[in-house]
């Protein structure tokens, strides 16, 4: 792609817009003190962030064809303001529906929008090391959640929590203004700009093809059993491994997811995307097995629950680039977004199931023993994709045809 600017500044520039919009998965610290101030009910106001995540997928499709179409920039921008804007109307709501309407649904449809249009604009200017692009882009996330949520500790001491959100908003939305002047669109699909490629697909062709299918599960399988660990740490490790306080554990969660993304897609790079998906899962399943093995042992619950965090970082870090492979760049944008509507599945899922499990059973051991044996599973998918992967270049070889 011929460019006159310098693609590792812009990929800097996506990182910070990252930082804004980790902010959203600060959820747990703010519903303390937003129980204090206005006695909603915790399962009520959970519905906030569940709200969130839930609707992220359909903003991401809007955002995948503005950027396919070249207007990358301004899918970013747009739903930076949105996430921001989100925030900052939270901080003068006084009733539980309007804040499920402000940080869920306004902040929701923003992250979406902006998130996609972050990744994949990006990715668009690496086509040599997709998997670096998209490692440092989500890294971002997770350090914006730790800085986020050390600035609303810092407000906390100055203000109330209402307060807090206007001023977080505020933040978040001069980030914003600044960073976009750094940024530009990813050339539109149809420029000939973008490296071309055999395996190019849209989305209508996408969704006919049983790769697309399998990906799909193979990511909302891979995003339940992290979850089940990155959803829970805190009260799995207190309720049968001998922990006395969660905090710790959830904050060395979030850092080994953090690097986990960075590291992973690195690693994809170097390893090919197949290999190190299939090696993430392997992992993630060794890990349950040892939490099976070692109920009660707190050093290994450690090990365990940061080695799931930083694996489950690489199922995020790796599909991007497993995507492109497959159906090229194309149209990555439109192609990812439905891709991702495999992790809003097993995002959603994973929690309700843990906690009902551990409800009836009084016990981990169970969805543990589940989340394992669909990790074995998913790595002979894998295998299994790209066996159908390399059948589609050869058909199309084979034809003398390249698909758009």
């Amino acid at each position: 792609m011929k460019q006159n600017l310098n693609r590792w500044v812009m990929l800097t520039a996506h990182v910070l817009i990252n930082f804004v919009l980790g902010g959203v998965y600060a959820f747990s610290f703010f519903k303390t003190p937003l129980i204090a101030q206005y006695h909603w009910d915790p399962a009520v106001l959970s519905l906030a962030f569940s709200i969130n995540m839930g609707i992220i997928p359909l903003p991401m499709i809007w955002g995948g064809a503005l950027i396919d179409r070249g207007h990358g920039k301004l899918a970013i921008v747009l739903g930076g303001v949105l996430f921001s804007i989100g925030f900052i109307l939270s901080g003068f709501v006084k009733t539980l529906p309007l804040l499920l309407l402000t940080y869920g649904l306004i902040a929701g449809i923003g992250s979406g929008l902006a998130f996609t249009g972050n990744l994949n604009n990006a990715i668009k200017f690496f086509p040599d090391k997709r998997g670096l692009a998209s490692g440092c882009v989500l890294a971002g996330v997770g350090v914006g959640t730790l800085l986020c949520t050390a600035l609303a500790q810092f407000f906390l001491t100055k203000m109330n929590i209402s307060q807090s959100l206007f001023w977080l908003g505020m933040v978040y939305l001069v980030v914003i203004f600044v960073v976009q002047f750094f940024i530009r669109s990813a050339p539109a699909k149809d420029s000939k700009q973008l490296v071309a490629s055999k395996m190019d697909q849209n989305w209508r062709g996408m969704l006919k093809d049983r790769r697309f299918w399998l990906m799909f599960w193979i990511m909302a399988f891979g995003v339940f059993s992290g979850m089940v660990i990155s959803s829970s740490s805190a009260q799995i490790g207190m309720g049968a491994y001998g922990l006395t306080a969660g905090a710790v554990v959830v904050s060395g969660v979030s850092i080994a997811n953090s690097v986990g993304r960075l590291i992973w897609g690195t690693v994809s790079d170097w390893l090919g995307e197949y290999h190190a998906l299939a090696l993430v899962y392997a992992l993630m399943a060794l890990f349950m097995a040892l939490l099976l093995l070692g109920k009660g042992n707190t050093s290994l619950f450690y090990v365990c629950a940061l080695g799931i965090g930083f694996c489950y970082a690489g199922v995020l870090a790796v599909f991007p680039s497993i995507t492109s492979a497959n159906f090229g760049l194309r149209n990555q944008g439109l192609n990812y977004a439905f891709i991702y509507f495999g992790f809003a599945i097993g995002a959603v899922v994973a929690p309700y199931v843990t906690a009902a499990f551990f409800k009836y059973t009084h016990s981990f051991a169970i969805i543990f023993i589940i989340a394992m044996g669909l990790l074995v599973l998913e790595v002979l998918a894998i295998y299994l994709l790209k066996a159908w992967a390399k059948e589609a270049l050869q058909r199309i070889e084979q034809k003398g045809v390249k698909k758009l």
